[in-house]
């Protein structure tokens, strides 16, 4: 995926507030910084938001009084990391491909209230057996792990989400919470099928999980910790 040199500007200017800050952005404090019109570093933002650098969220200004609307705030991923290293992305890298397969499996977090986690995770079972990309199926796993434990014990989703990722990123820490998450199911479940599917869908993991490399690494460790802000 090109990257050009004005949106690595923007890239390290977000970065460098985030650190300072550890808060999520708002664009007007990117258009002071960089000297242009707050509706040019909107739509900057927003482009990268779309090739995955960026992901954005609503927050109200709690210091006035009278707060008004949600504001849009901005935080970098861990391909910003990556791309400031110097490394680059090929335009064969599936990035954008990931970013439509993500969209989709938040989604299924939405329809909990029309659906049962249980049901949504029998029609992603049935997908995966025709899953061949590593990451996909990783991804796959991640979202069946969370739907389950949804549908078991919500509330563990909290502990493992402050637990396993806090310790770990990467394959380790990716491998830590799929583990936990495995363990906690088998204390919760009663059903012995159930079980044996988690299972066949832990041993999956851990085959493709060795696959990834490290781009394709950051971007199911970013779909994991959204998945888990979303579900908590």
């Amino acid at each position: 995926m090109a990257v050009t040199r004005r949106q690595v500007d923007f890239l390290k200017t977000i970065k460098q507030v985030y650190e300072d800050t550890n808060l999520p952005v708002h664009y007007t404090r990117v258009a002071e910084m960089l000297g242009i019109s707050k509706w040019s570093a909107y739509e900057m933002l927003k482009t990268l938001e779309r090739k995955g650098f960026l992901t954005s969220q609503y927050e109200v200004d709690q210091e006035k009084k009278y707060p008004g609307r949600a504001r849009i705030m901005f935080a970098p991923t861990r391909l910003v990391n990556l791309v400031l290293s110097g490394k680059t992305l090929e335009d064969k890298s599936p990035v954008k491909e990931f970013q439509l397969l993500k969209e989709r499996l938040m989604s299924l977090f939405d329809k909990t209230a029309k659906t049962t986690p249980g049901e949504l995770v029998e029609q992603m079972r049935t997908e995966l057996s025709s899953v061949e990309n590593p990451l996909v199926f990783c991804a796959y796993v991640v979202t069946i792990f969370i739907l389950q434990l949804q549908a078991l014990n919500k509330s563990s989703i909290s502990l493992l989400k402050n637990g396993a990722l806090e310790v770990s990123e990467g394959k380790i820490g990716l491998a830590m919470f799929i583990g936990a998450a495995f363990g906690t199911m088998a204390k919760a479940a009663s059903q012995v099928q159930l079980l044996s599917h988690m299972a066949d869908c832990l041993s999956g993991f851990q085959k493709n999980l060795a696959k990834l490399n490290q781009l394709e690494q950051t971007l199911l460790m970013d779909f994991l910790s959204e998945a888990l802000a979303k579900t908590t």
